[in-house]
């Protein structure tokens, strides 16, 4: 299957230039116009065949455009998203653009600029290609309700809804959101666990069944205005929810019993400030403050045995940031500034096996980060065909360990260049170059201990984790073709220090950790192809496909191998077709294959996917009335685990293979703004 996905876009790539040459049709979308500094601007009429009813569905059918709502990096620079609202990211890291999208009415969209390679004034945080959507300004109200219901074969039933409303009027907007939210997993369902020994004969086979359930609910509340010759930008959110899910193992008169539980609490509040220090200058300042609680169950009964992992969470996230933007004439910008974070975790954890308390190492610990960085950045526009963009981030950062009998404390500083230069020989040409060091954002939980009962997992906290650092180099060709027609290729080298994988610790557990030394490299093709040339009027095919080929030292074996969950090849294909006599919009999306391995000391996980296919089509009654249905089906998947008797000879001593066949599910979304 991946084979003729790598053909087929390779065929694509051949036939774009036919494809561009052929004429269009009067009826046909209108194409992007092309702004100064190559920047490519999409207004309404170019989205009116699909109707429309949020900004977020207009940003989803820009051509060449995935959206990304942040990467997992250190510090508010470089991990922002792709999507800016009138020139800036929101107020609140919590809150995403294509959340804030979401709520945006169609309406209120003057146009979409699509800035690849880099412009004046944009900050584009490491991405290559962003999106900038500018709102009117007139004075208006909005409103807008939605009702969702996931149907999943065999249960559960979630309902959905939400409840946004907007006003602005004399350059001030506020408004809030309200929604009972869906915590969901798609991948139980009914299945079959095969044991085998070491000789490869069948010791046991159970039947499984599987089962979730979950929701909860969150707001959100926005202002922004002018205040002291600046604009004023204000968020806050409050949120909670509840997942449980349930799995049992039978075979003939035995039983195993398994069990989760989490109930979460967050809340965040954004501030952000612009203002103009002079005619050339801009001063942008954040103040961002997130909080969460929370508590998680899981327990397990194997064997007449009971085991209970129980955790309580506090986490929290503090930054202030500044920055000053410096327009310095028509081609060149230059900013910098800094920010100053703090992280903490406080968590107590107790495992029980039939009451009896049994002692982790870092079972309960708290966990401090304080982290200052400074920047600067210049970009500069040569010609219309060149542009350059170079800076550097300097970090230092010390973190903090106590609890269960640790009092650590480590300090760290990383230097974080980064140069991207785009270039665009010809029209409808474009290469965009990257060369970055990144750091990942520790996940605080990590320097705890935790658990996976069903696949006889107790894991120890780590006080020596440190983050990953990746130098990036990456090559981008783009080629664009007929109005909304476009092909990619991408190749990516990354040189990775401090690789986060398993490690082995004494007393036969593991833990998460730095395993040394690694390498990623990547090709992806992406294609996005119209079909007026074959017949299809408005109908767009999309073929996806990456390969990630990553290497790194087993810090058990010594021996080479892959990265864990890293899926070496993944990919997708997609088809939408427009229908605006029938006020229809409908299409699918196809994910053949992919399989990912997790390494830990003591065993090895597979996880294979095949085969998982949504089909939509949305119905709009009239401009901010529709109602859109989609089927999710997918074949069984495969959970596959080596388990070893030691960790010196690796000899298995049994696998087992679990088959799932998941449940398909039904989804029902009406909207009405208003």
């Amino acid at each position: 299957m991946f084979k003729r996905i790598w053909l087929a876009a390779a065929a694509a790539s051949v036939l774009a230039p036919a494809a561009a040459a052929a004429e269009e049709s009067a009826s046909q979308p209108a194409p992007a116009n092309e702004a100064q500094e190559g920047v490519l601007v999409y207004t309404p009429d170019f989205f009116a065949a699909s109707n429309p009813a949020t900004a977020l569905d207009m940003v989803s059918r820009i051509p060449g455009f995935s959206i990304n709502d942040g990467a997992q990096v250190r510090g508010y620079a470089g991990s922002g998203g792709n999507i800016l609202i009138d020139g800036a990211r929101p107020a609140s890291r919590n809150d995403s653009g294509s959340g804030v999208l979401s709520r945006t009415p169609a309406d209120r969209v003057e146009r979409i600029e699509l800035i690849r390679g880099g412009a004046q004034g944009v900050d584009m945080q490491g991405h290559s290609v962003v999106v900038n959507v500018m709102l009117r300004g007139e004075a208006a109200r909005s409103q807008a309700i939605m009702g969702q219901l996931h149907l999943f074969e065999g249960g559960p039933a979630i309902p959905s809804a939400r409840y946004d409303y907007a006003h602005r009027d004399n350059g001030r907007e506020w408004g809030f959101q309200l929604s009972r939210t869906v915590a969901m997993s798609d991948s139980t369902g009914h299945g079959v666990l095969t044991r085998r020994g070491p000789d490869g004969a069948v010791t046991a086979e159970e039947e499984i069944r599987n089962k979730f359930d979950g929701g909860g609910w969150f707001g959100r509340v926005t202002w922004a205005g002018p205040v002291r010759d600046g604009r004023l930008e204000l968020t806050g959110s409050l949120g909670t929810y509840v997942y449980e899910d349930r799995a049992l193992f039978i075979d003939g008169g035995s039983l195993r019993r398994f069990a989760f539980r989490d109930e979460p609490l967050t809340g965040d509040v954004g501030l952000r400030f612009e203002r103009p220090v002079s005619d050339d200058l801009t001063f942008e300042g954040r103040l961002m403050q997130s909080l969460g609680r929370g508590e998680m169950v899981s327990t397990a009964f194997v064997n007449g045995q009971q085991q209970r992992f129980e955790a309580e969470r506090e986490t929290g996230e503090s930054i202030a940031r500044g920055v000053l933007r410096w327009r310095r004439g028509a081609n060149t910008t230059i900013e910098g500034g800094g920010e100053i974070a703090y992280n903490f975790l406080d968590i107590a954890q107790v495992f029980t096996v039939n009451g009896t308390v049994v002692p982790l190492p870092l079972a309960t610990t708290r966990v401090e980060e304080l982290r200052g960085e400074a920047y600067a950045t210049a970009t500069f526009r040569r010609s219309d065909t060149l542009s350059f963009s170079a800076g550097a981030r300097l970090e230092h950062s010390t973190i903090r360990q106590t609890g269960s009998g640790a009092d650590v404390e480590r300090s760290f500083f990383y230097p974080k260049p980064r140069l991207t230069v785009t270039w665009t020989p010809a029209e409808g040409h474009q290469v965009r170059g990257r060369f970055e060091r990144e750091l990942g954002q520790l996940n605080f939980s990590d320097f705890a201990a935790s658990t996976s009962f069903s696949n006889d997992q107790v894991m120890g906290g780590n006080i020596d984790l440190r983050p990953q650092q990746r130098w990036i180099s990456e090559l981008v060709y783009e080629r664009r073709f007929n109005s909304d027609g476009v092909f990619t290729l991408t190749l990516r080298h990354d040189e990775i220090v401090d690789v986060i994988d398993r490690i082995p610790l004494d007393g036969g557990l593991s833990a998460i950790g730095n395993i040394g030394d690694g390498t990623l490299d990547r090709a992806a093709v992406n294609l996005r192809l119209p079909l007026r040339p074959f017949g299809v009027e408005r109908g767009r095919l999309t073929v996806n496909a990456q390969y990630d080929h990553t290497r790194v030292t087993d810090p058990t074996t010594g021996e080479r191998r892959g990265i864990s969950r890293v899926r070496p090849l993944t990919g997708s294909v997609g088809f939408e077709n427009d229908v605006p006599d029938w006020n229809l919009t409908w299409g699918f999306n196809y994910t053949p294959y992919f399989r990912d391995t997790t390494y830990h000391p003591d065993q090895t996980q597979f996880f294979e996917l095949r085969d998982y296919t949504s089909v939509f089509a949305e119905y709009t009654f009239s401009p901010g009335f529709t109602l859109r249905a989609q089927l999710t089906v997918w074949d069984d998947f495969y959970i596959e685990r080596e388990v070893y008797a030691d960790r010196t000879t690796r000899a298995i001593s049994f696998s087992e293979e679990q088959r799932i066949n998941p449940r398909d599910f039904l989804q029902l979304r009406l909207r009405r703004s208003f």
